[in-house]
């Protein structure tokens, strides 16, 4: 028992201690509650397999309430494995992605032929003939064996000093990059213009001729002069396709790249969640 009987001021003074004890179990009961709370909408997040929504709340908890160490080092552990539970499911998202994606590539490469090179082979349209393109009028596309997409051009009706193509569409356009004549890339030693527009330098083109297939487009030559003629229908489609071609195996080695940045994530989750497990004592 406490002594209480002779020393007023002593009394005061835990009577105020009391008071500030009690005032600060009532805070902190508080707090615990809504924390708490907070971690049982986390846990029927992660539950439905809404582990964004699990994440957040349980960020919530480490943010707003500091001192609930108890009910934070459990929110910790089940953030561990919401955050694992979303990378399964992004991971398994890549996975079907790029299932599809190959299977697409495989049916475009049979539209295809392989055209050995003693430099270096490349993919064309099945339809295309490389042989007899210089010194004609046009355009033929190529995929070279990693994937890159390029454009020739070839222009043999006038000389214009071409350093560029444009074509155009419904009012639209789209332009390849300017190559300077250089005697390689833009060669007019063989009674024909001929330009070689490498990736970023024809991505447009070939994307709008991809977009505008079907359509009636207009093929432009430009250099020091213009010329203008009716792209072919059938370069068309072949530009089409091996842009598609492409752009399919460029997707899928980022899909696969992201399969492996996703397995390896996994495995770090897995890891974090083992380390964060609490046991709770068993009630008596």
């Amino acid at each position: 028992m406490l002594n209480v009987v002779t020393n007023k001021n002593g009394i005061l003074r835990l009577s105020a201690i009391a008071g500030i004890a009690i005032a600060c179990s009532c805070g902190g009961n508080g707090d615990t509650q809504k924390a708490t709370e907070l971690l049982e909408q986390a846990q029927r997040a992660y539950d439905s397999k809404n582990y964004e929504t699990a994440i957040a709340l349980t960020d919530s908890i480490k943010n707003t309430y500091p001192k609930e160490i108890d009910v934070r080092r459990e929110a910790l552990h089940l953030s561990t494995r919401a955050t694992e539970g979303l990378t399964v499911q992004r991971l398994q998202q890549a996975d079907s992605l790029s299932a599809v994606l190959a299977v697409r590539g495989d049916s475009l490469q049979r539209l295809m032929k392989f055209v050995k090179n003693p430099i270096e082979g490349y993919y064309v349209a099945a339809t295309t003939e490389p042989s007899k393109f210089f010194g004609t009028n046009g355009l033929q596309a190529r995929v070279s064996p990693d994937g890159d997409f390029y454009i020739m051009s070839s222009l043999k009706a006038k000389s214009v000093k071409s350093t560029s193509v444009e074509v155009s569409a419904g009012g639209e356009k789209a332009a390849t990059s300017t190559v300077a004549h250089d005697g390689e890339r833009n060669d007019r030693s063989m009674g024909a213009e001929v330009i070689t527009f490498m990736g970023v330098e024809c991505d447009s083109l070939g994307k709008f001729v991809s977009t505008h297939a079907g359509q009636p487009m207009t093929l432009t030559f430009v250099g020091s002069t213009t010329y203008s003629m009716p792209l072919p229908e059938k370069q068309a489609n072949e530009i089409a396709l091996l842009y598609d071609y492409a752009t399919t195996l460029r997707r899928f080695k980022v899909a696969t790249l992201e399969k492996e940045r996703l397995s390896r994530a996994v495995e770090i989750a897995r890891n974090q969640a083992a380390r964060t497990f609490v046991e709770k004592d068993n009630e008596q």
